[in-house]
């Protein structure tokens, strides 16, 4: 049995603990190859203009899938927290899927809605597992595991050892300087890490001497174990100035409502906090050299801003 991961959304988030899951169910995980021109191109002919470019590059890496693997996985994260939710889009990932698919394998789609707590997490146990299992000692075993591999992960981000870019990859360690410039990188990990569609942005703030923080390595807040999808750019960033960063860059999505009201929130936490703050806004026509030309201009700026302090 062979169950197709697209490298996309929610990938950048729980891989790790998916692959722990299913691989003490004996069940094989075949990732998508990351994102390429190709890769948009198949996403486009399934998505509407306004659409945004997270979605249209998740259609085109369950298009990479179809035909390789036996079930693809497609979750339906509705909440993680009681009292949060989710995009739309997000949560009808599986109905959007069939409804403009028609040759899709069959999908494991089970619905994530954490607000249940205990509750919700049996439920989605069973229906991610059940078919490959009815032990529940087994059962038990695979979601101590994937607990665990996921704790583990957030740790070894948190250390700055890994990036959701390397879930797939063990052992890569990116390239921080540790005496770099401190930056905050706020944004969804989906956004932050796939390095098509932001031309490369973390390796490019290394080479010009920015030790870029993004959320996963600044941690949690205290007394949240996690941040849920949009608030994660805001309480980023808020706990980033906090810990005085030299500057902020907030990287978005065109055409996503929500990124587009809260990036004007963390506009207003530099502003109040006096600290510099540009906005990456990302979509198929963003420009590689029109990119570059803004990141290098961003940290001069920060530079003369130091040497002026």
């Amino acid at each position: 049995m062979r169950i197709g991961v697209p490298r996309a959304l929610s990938f950048y988030r729980f891989h790790p603990a998916w692959a722990a899951f299913f691989d003490r169910l004996g069940v094989e995980l075949v990732v998508s190859p990351p994102t390429n021109r190709a890769t948009l191109e198949a996403g486009l002919r399934y998505a509407v203009a306004e659409t945004c470019l997270p979605m249209k590059l998740f259609y085109g890496h369950v298009r990479a899938l179809v035909g390789q693997v036996d079930q693809l996985l497609v979750p339906s994260i509705q909440r993680l927290a009681p009292g949060s939710t989710n995009c739309a889009r997000q949560i009808g990932l599986p109905d959007l899927l069939r409804a403009t698919m028609p040759d899709l394998p069959p999908l494991i789609a089970p619905d994530i809605d954490l607000a249940q707590e205990a509750r919700a997490l049996l439920s989605l146990v069973l229906e991610a597992g059940a078919p490959f299992s009815r032990n529940p000692l087994t059962l038990r075993d695979a979601v101590t595991a994937a607990w665990d591999a996921y704790r583990a992960a957030r740790q070894a981000m948190q250390e700055g050892r890994l990036t959701p870019a390397d879930f797939d990859r063990p052992g890569k360690a990116p390239p921080w300087p540790p005496y770099g410039i401190p930056v905050a990188v706020v944004g969804h990990p989906y956004n932050l890490y796939d390095p098509f569609i932001n031309h490369q942005l973390l390796v490019r703030l290394a080479r010009l001497g920015v030790n870029p923080l993004t959320p996963e390595r600044l941690g949690p807040q205290p007394g949240a174990d996690y941040w849920a999808f949009e608030h994660e750019l805001v309480g980023a960033a808020r706990l980033a100035l906090e810990r005085g960063v030299r500057g902020v860059i907030a990287v978005v999505a065109f055409g996503c409502g929500p990124d587009a009201v809260l990036v004007d929130e963390v506009r207003q936490l530099c502003q109040e906090a006096g600290v510099p703050m540009m906005a990456l806004v990302l979509d198929e026509h963003s420009g590689e050299a029109g990119l570059v030309t803004r990141l290098e201009a961003f940290v001069d700026m920060l530079r003369w801003r130091k040497a002026d302090g």
